[in-house]
């Protein structure tokens, strides 16, 4: 005991001795300890002069929020866009004002929309232009696109996209052809906290967003924001950001990019079911086409069982308290989302409905196609209606064929004339040739897009409505609503577009 009392007093006299030292010391390591994780979930607080611990809004129209493990830190301050107190808008005589009710649940009203894909989260296929530079070096993806830029230069390079492919024209024009819903994608990067291997540029696309929901606010067109893209892509395709391995839920990371998206969720759903966005963005994607087919259908179902729970515990549950939240079905069907959710608060099920990536259904003849799209989805989604709840379609186009440039990926062919991963053509002489070029479009093709346009969307009015993907796109027509539009095959207002094509063919909704 006496040898350990020495011990003892010899430690406290170094201590007394080194106490300054210490005493030092200590206050560096704390300050790195906290610098590293503010440094890299949210480097631009020291920019911030408003910072709350709650989950309110600041000065800068921006979510706060306390950075947790769960909880990827507020959105940063970037040039504030206010949003406007007036929600009085009507986009036309057969939608409520935004201050008014939108019926979701019975679908009694229609949702008529188109997407604004290829903006804030990019795709090769609608806006080549600004992956062909680069092509050559690598780039096939945002990811490949921002790494090899470097920051400075990719902020750049996306400014100048996200200032003119939107602009509140598109707005103007979307009121005038009867839209009344939006749906906006975006990438997680939006909303920052990203890890130090990840390319893409922060936050700067949040700004555009809420530019973008002003807009549609002036003109009474409500918005449906949704995460695109999650961390380590939840399917493996461009348009998640990177091309190549599911990162999540699925591989090495994937239940830790599964769980870092929650947060994410819970950050939007906090905003938009705050006073200020409540009427203009009602709805919300909490995920695009997560991988269901590939990964698994009962870890993708525990995974929105867990989002839905933050999404609620974010905004309350109860009538009006928070956007209603859109599922997708994850590519394996409707049926598979029978009863799922059974008691779940203001949600939909999403579900995109495409021929070409089908080579079967793409082989089919035109009569086969239309009578398909009206009888086959009109049924789908009257029996989903039934069985899980409310259903719409958050995807569709007109083509028919899988030609659009850079539509599979980046030099990956296409399955219509034989060149994508080695299925045989459409027929021997069917080529891509002219497929993109709309000026050598026959009568008779213009007729049948015609008719498939009407075909679709009077099937998908079987359930809570559509979106078109997309509302234009560079060079694939096909792709393009306001295409559709000034070529005739998509009616100048989808209100009043005449006759049920269905009926008059003869075809029946069944479910």
């Amino acid at each position: 005991m006496g040898a350990a009392s020495k011990h003892d007093n010899n430690n406290r006299s170094c201590l007394s001795r080194h106490k300054w030292k210490i005493s030092i010391l200590a206050f560096i390591l704390i300050a790195v300890a906290v610098a590293v994780p503010l440094a890299i979930l949210k480097p631009w607080d020291k920019n911030s002069s408003n910072s709350s611990s709650n989950n309110s809004h600041n000065g800068n129209n921006q979510p706060t929020g306390p950075v947790t493990p769960t909880n990827p830190g507020p959105i940063p301050p970037t040039t504030p866009v206010l949003p406007s107190k007036n929600d009085t808008a009507r986009p036309n005589a057969y939608t409520p004002p935004l201050n008014e009710p939108f019926d979701y649940a019975t679908g009694k009203m229609k949702m008529r929309g188109v997407n604004l894909g290829g903006w804030l989260v990019l795709e090769p296929f609608i806006s080549p232009s600004l992956f062909e530079p680069y092509i050559k070096q690598g780039v096939i993806d945002e990811w490949t696109l921002c790494k090899l830029l470097g920051p400075e230069k990719a902020k750049a390079h996306l400014e100048a996209h996200y200032s003119s492919w939107v602009t509140e024209d598109t707005f103007s024009r979307l009121q005038g052809m009867g839209i009344n819903h939006v749906r906006i994608p975006i990438g997680f990067w939006a909303l920052g906290g990203l890890t130090a291997d990840e390319p893409y540029v922060p936050t700067l696309s949040w700004t555009y967003l809420l530019r973008g929901i002003e807009w549609a606010r002036k003109y009474g067109i409500r918005v449906m924001v949704e995460l695109h893209a999650a961390p380590g892509s939840q399917n493996g395709w461009n348009h998640s950001g990177r091309l190549g391995v599911i990162n999540w839920i699925n591989g090495t990371e994937g239940i830790a990019n599964a769980q870092r998206t929650l947060p994410y969720l819970q950050q939007l759903a906090t905003f938009f079911s705050g006073p200020d966005y409540a009427h203009v963005a009602p709805i919300m994607g909490l995920l695009n086409e997560p991988a269901a087919h590939l990964i698994g259908v009962d870890p993708v179902k525990t995974w929105y069982t867990q989002a839905m729970s933050v999404v609620r515990a974010a905004t309350g549950a109860g009538e009006g308290k928070g956007p209603w939240a859109i599922i997708h079905d994850g590519m394996v069907g409707l049926n598979a989302w029978a009863g799922f959710l059974p008691s779940g608060d203001r949600v939909m099920l999403d579900t995109h409905q495409y021929i070409m990536f089908n080579d079967d259904l793409m082989r089919m003849n035109q009569t086969t196609q239309l009578k398909f799209a009206c009888e086959t989805w009109g049924g789908s989604m009257i029996t989903s209606t039934k069985e899980f709840g409310p259903t719409m379609v958050g995807e569709f186009s007109v083509a028919v064929n899988d030609c659009a440039t850079y539509l599979n990926g980046i030099g990956a062919g296409y399955r219509w004339d034989g060149t994508y991963n080695g299925a045989p053509p459409k027929s021997p002489n069917s080529t891509c040739t002219n497929e993109n070029n709309a000026s050598t479009y026959t009568p008779e093709y213009k007729k049948f897009l015609s008719n498939y346009f009407l075909a679709q969307i009077e099937a998908f009015e079987q359930g809570a409505g559509w979106f078109y993907w997309n509302f234009k796109t560079e060079n694939n027509p096909l792709w393009s609503y306001f295409a559709g539009v000034e070529g005739g095959w998509i009616p100048k207002d989808v209100n009043n577009r005449g006759a049920s094509y269905c009926a008059s063919a003869g075809y029946k909704f069944s479910g």
